[in-house]
């Protein structure tokens, strides 16, 4: 499709046919990180620490360097989910003609994390060296729960490691929803009032945390599941400011500079900017501490990141599957905001055993619900577990056709480049 002109676009904050034919012309282009935007750009031994305590797991295989070397991996490895704030991308020649392409498209319309489409095909180990592309390959207009009439574009990325191995390749999903509709939309859910907890409700969650347990060594053989075997419940919450400033302590986010850098950052990206209740420059990650700001994009109160739930959904299964077994895929779709206050409950069940494939692969679905019976989100995971039969697993083979490791070279544009 021919992007519109740019005079055609619409105004700041509005989501329109044009602002999203604008927005197309980014399918395919790189949108690079480098030393400013990337977290992790090795896997240390403390950042892959930092990110486990940060949405609260302990697993030795993360964090207990004795463990992990007696493990089948030789070593410490990361979460699956590590790899979000993770890797740079190497120098890509760019042609002239893609300078600017679908610069400013859908400024000031808000973007929510949607759900997670990955496939492993390597673990992260520890002192690996991360690369990483990330570029859209689609957006489409739709009608959302979130907020009207929205769009919904995917974002892809690459993951591979300095010995050239694919380590997995991730799609995202992003709701795109202009503010105002969105709070007005919701309206009502704005006003229900936050559920106060008593001394008994949060001993049972207390209760529920004491009895968590993680598999490690002892295997798990797929020849002992059962299909309908249903995951212990597990309790995250209630949720407290805390628990977002722990997420970015181990995850991070590139969006949040302060002083000097926080003007920097305005420079690159002024429509991720505005002025808060104080009249200062704040960015749109405010969603996530500022109620009142949460509550103009149709949020009861202020909430967390997807990829929290992306991660408490991967480490029940994690948790279950022990070390010597390998997560393949994870499908996750975010359904409704968790807000501060909010208490999330996780229950899941083997709903399938897989044997068409190379190795039988357990399907586990895994749901989040918070107090007021809504559930926020839902996964299927897909874990190889050991055979008795068999021996180890593997992971499944990488694609041979995703033509995207050429190019190891280092970073050549961007703060920091060597």
């Amino acid at each position: 499709m021919t992007a519109a002109p740019a005079e055609t676009e619409a105004e700041f904050g509005r989501l329109t046919s044009a602002g999203v034919a604008k927005f197309r012309e980014k399918i395919g282009l790189d949108w690079a990180y480098d030393r400013w935007t990337t977290w992790n750009e090795e896997a240390t031994r403390d950042g892959i620490r930092h990110y486990a305590f940060g949405f609260g797991d302990d697993n030795p295989l993360y964090v207990d360097p004795g463990h992990g070397a007696r493990s089948r991996w030789g070593g410490i490895i990361a979460p699956p989910g590590f790899l979000e704030g993770a890797g740079l991308t190497p120098a890509i020649p760019r042609r002239p003609e893609d300078r600017g392409r679908g610069k400013g498209a859908l400024s000031g319309v808000h973007m929510f994390w949607a759900g997670d489409h990955t496939r492993y095909f390597n673990p992260v180990r520890e002192g690996d060296r991360l690369w990483v592309r990330r570029f859209y390959v689609d957006i489409q207009e739709k009608e959302s729960r979130f907020g009207g009439t929205s769009a919904v574009s995917v974002r892809r990325r690459v993951y591979w490691n300095d010995r050239g191995e694919l380590i997995a390749i991730w799609d995202a999903d992003f709701v795109h929803t202009e503010r105002d509709a969105a709070a007005k939309r919701n309206t009502a859910k704005i006003a229900t009032p936050q559920h106060i907890y008593t001394s008994d409700e949060l001993l049972v969650v207390d209760e529920h945390y004491a009895r968590e347990t993680v598999r490690g060594a002892e295997p798990r053989y797929v020849e002992d599941v059962e299909v309908g075997e249903a995951f212990e419940p597990r309790y995250r919450g209630p949720l407290i400011t805390g628990d977002v400033i722990a997420w970015l302590q181990g995850n991070g986010r590139s969006e949040i500079y302060p002083y000097r850098l926080g003007y920097q950052n305005r420079q690159r990206m002024g429509g991720f900017y505005s002025r808060n209740g104080d009249g200062a420059w704040d960015s749109a990650m405010r969603v996530h501490w500022d109620d009142g700001y949460a509550q103009s994009v149709g949020a009861r109160r202020a909430y967390d990141y997807g990829m929290l739930r992306n991660a408490w959904m991967m480490q029940v299964i994690t948790d279950w599957m022990g070390d010597d077994a390998v997560l393949v895929a994870v499908d996750d779709r975010i359904t409704g905001f968790n807000v501060l206050g909010d208490l999330t409950r996780l229950t899941g069940t083997v709903a399938a055993i897989d044997t068409t494939g190379e190795w039988p692969e357990v399907v586990c679905e895994v749901q989040c619900t918070n107090q007021l019976d809504e559930n926020t989100a839902r996964g299927t995971l897909r874990v190889r577990l050991p055979s008795r039969e068999r021996g180890l697993p593997a992971f499944p083979a990488p694609p041979a056709d995703h033509g995207l490791l050429e190019g190891m070279a280092e970073p050549t544009e961007g703060p920091w480049a060597r």
